[in-house]
């Protein structure tokens, strides 16, 4: 059988160091990638959230402690390649699909020995340097979150920008959109107020993820718009034991901006089903998972005029964008949409047909498949020898 025709057997490899978005978007396309009939065999770098997940959607997982190209701890890479090798020599994978770059420094070399072909994922900016020590062992095909990502990195990197390149934007799996009565139920079991706008931030609570942006425009929005409404941030700075969550939470106090705090929630979709607005007001975002699942939500964005944001937000038809590190014009953003529940509801309509017809796990995985067809093009696997 052609390969042009046949299911595929693809091992995605993550060092997925800690839960976030990058590895919420690999569970994603695995999962939709062994819905569509492909073998999936997911190799982990850590034994943590991440392959619980993956455990518990019922992939196959293996887990081998990943290593940089260290000069230091040398054997510590050659131990990790020496399992990774023997994994994919023995499972035989059609193609490796790194998850992020880090990744793909840490399996390119063991696939690339056995002439598996290899895509490579890019999900956040790296500097020149960086692209292309992590980037030393290369990959068959080169696929970016989002445009102003793959420009921003290929000029950074000749090699890079020489290399075969592709745009694949996430995708995730589409709730049916909630109505009325499911944001009521949502909100009764999250114990969150009947009779209050309320404006959500989810996601790591990190510098670059703005947040002291949004409390500074939460301090400067008039007092009977405060009133009217609720701040809700979800999420956690996982990378730090919740450092830098416990600093916003004494920014907001010292503002005396009332926003309430909830930490890391594992049903995050059902606090999108409660709110009313939701909020992306990053530094840096090569595209923003959150974006995309509120979207999903039928719910309108404020968003920061950065990265791969305008690629999912369009201005005044689905969302709100805004100059990032800017409260005050955040604030003003804010207020419009918690003036105007007949605007919240267009936009929010809108977004939700835009991400029906660009951003489906289907849609995603039709396009991630025929990337892994071009690099099997380039390269005779075994399985296929």
């Amino acid at each position: 059988m052609s390969s042009l025709d046949r299911h595929l057997k693809v091992c995605l490899a993550a060092w997925a160091p800690f839960q976030a978005g990058a590895e919420v978007a690999a569970e994603r396309l695995a999962v939709g990638l062994h819905e569509a009939g492909h073998d999936v065999l997911v190799v982990l770098g850590t034994d943590g959230e991440t392959l619980r997940r993956m455990r518990a959607a019922g992939l196959q997982c293996e887990c081998v402690p990943m290593s940089m190209t260290d000069k230091w701890h040398w054997w510590r890479y050659a131990d990790s390649r020496r399992q990774l090798t023997a994994i994919l020599r023995s499972e035989q994978p059609d193609i490796v699909h790194s998850n992020d770059l880090p990744t793909s420094q840490m399996v390119g070399q063991a696939a690339g020995r056995l002439r598996i072909p290899r895509v490579c994922h890019h999900r956040f900016p790296f500097g020149a340097t960086a692209i292309d020590w992590l980037n030393k062992f290369g990959a068959e095909r080169h696929v970016f979150v989002s445009a102003a990502l793959k420009n921003e990195m290929c000029a950074h990197s000749a090699r890079l920008a020489t290399a075969p390149c592709q745009v694949v934007h996430d995708g995730l799996p589409l709730i049916v959109a909630p109505d009325a009565a499911a944001r009521r139920a949502a909100r009764i079991q999250l114990d969150l107020p009947s009779d209050k706008t309320l404006v959500l931030f989810a996601g790591q609570i990190i510098e670059r993820k703005g947040v002291a942006d949004l409390l500074r425009a939460w301090q400067q929005l008039p007092q009977p718009v405060r009133d009217r409404a609720e701040l809700l941030i979800v999420g956690d700075d996982l990378q730090n034991s919740g450092a830098y969550r416990l600093e916003m939470q004494e920014l907001a106090a010292q503002l005396n901006s009332p926003a309430k705090f909830f930490g890391f929630q594992s049903n995050v979709g059902q606090w999108l089903t409660a709110a009313d607005v939701a909020v992306v007001p990053s530094h840096v975002e090569p595209l923003g998972n959150a974006t995309l699942e509120a979207m999903a939500h039928a719910l309108p964005l404020v968003g920061s005029d950065v990265g791969g944001i305008p690629e999912v937000i369009v201005h005044g038809e689905t969302g709100l964008l805004v100059s990032p590190r800017d409260p005050e014009m955040l604030a003003v953003a804010l207020e419009r949409l918690l003036n105007s529940p007949e605007e919240r509801r267009r936009l929010g309509e809108a977004g939700r047909l835009r991400c029906e017809m660009h951003f489906s796990i289907d849609a995603h995985v039709d396009k991630m498949v025929e990337q892994y067809r071009l690099a099997m093009a380039t390269v005779q696997s075994p399985a296929l020898a």
